[in-house]
């Protein structure tokens, strides 16, 4: 069965665990509106990208997962109605829409719990999410693919017995050195240090 909302399109299967993606899909689809999966490529310009910035939220499930959203009502929606909670991991800002030097940022949610991963890489994703034990949510945001794209902050990917997280550069070094059992994935890409 495949959900739609606006020009993304969901696989879902049966049971709670739909409900969740669904209605936390809804939130993200509906903040990245006109983005699209095309290539992150397509000329915009500065300005404009400097207009589709959001903020990335991070936040913790009641599975002990960590969760992305870009969407200040997906975050609402997670808070109140799932009981989730935010971080104070600092993170920055994406741009909604695709940019020149943008590349999209694809969430994935594991199967077995609520705990989700994000990637970069479209080999990944598919794998992932043809293995059965991902389940592909849509593309969370267009990051800088490089400091020359605008990136002003590296984000790194930890992982920790099927728990994934993201953090600045100076986050993670505290992650890896205070918070036994997490391990470097390694860079995922930029993210924006502002709004504008």
């Amino acid at each position: 069965m495949a959900l739609s909302f606006g020009r993304m399109t969901r696989t879902t299967g049966l049971g709670p665990a739909v409900a969740l993606g669904a209605a936390l899909s809804l939130g993200a689809a509906l903040a990245l509106g006109t983005a699209t999966q095309a290539s992150a490529t397509s000329g915009t310009s500065a300005t404009s990208v400097a207009a589709q910035r959001v903020k990335v939220y991070e936040l913790v499930t009641k599975d002990g997962g960590f969760f992305y959203t870009a969407s200040e009502s997906e975050k609402q929606n997670a808070i109140s109605k799932h009981g989730w909670s935010t971080t104070q991991t600092p993170l920055y800002y994406l741009s909604s829409a695709p940019f020149a030097g943008g590349k999209p940022l694809y969430r994935l949610r594991w199967s077995k719990k609520a705990s989700y991963l994000v990637t970069a890489s479209v080999a990944e994703r598919d794998r992932l999410a043809g293995s059965g034990d991902f389940r592909y949510e849509g593309v969370l945001g267009y990051a800088p693919g490089s400091a020359g794209a605008g990136g002003e902050v590296k984000v790194f990917r930890l992982s920790n017995n099927n728990k994934w997280r993201l953090a600045i550069e100076s986050h993670t070094e505290k992650i890896l050195a205070n918070e036994p059992g997490w391990k470097l994935d390694g860079p995922l890409l930029f993210q924006f240090d502002g709004a504008r």
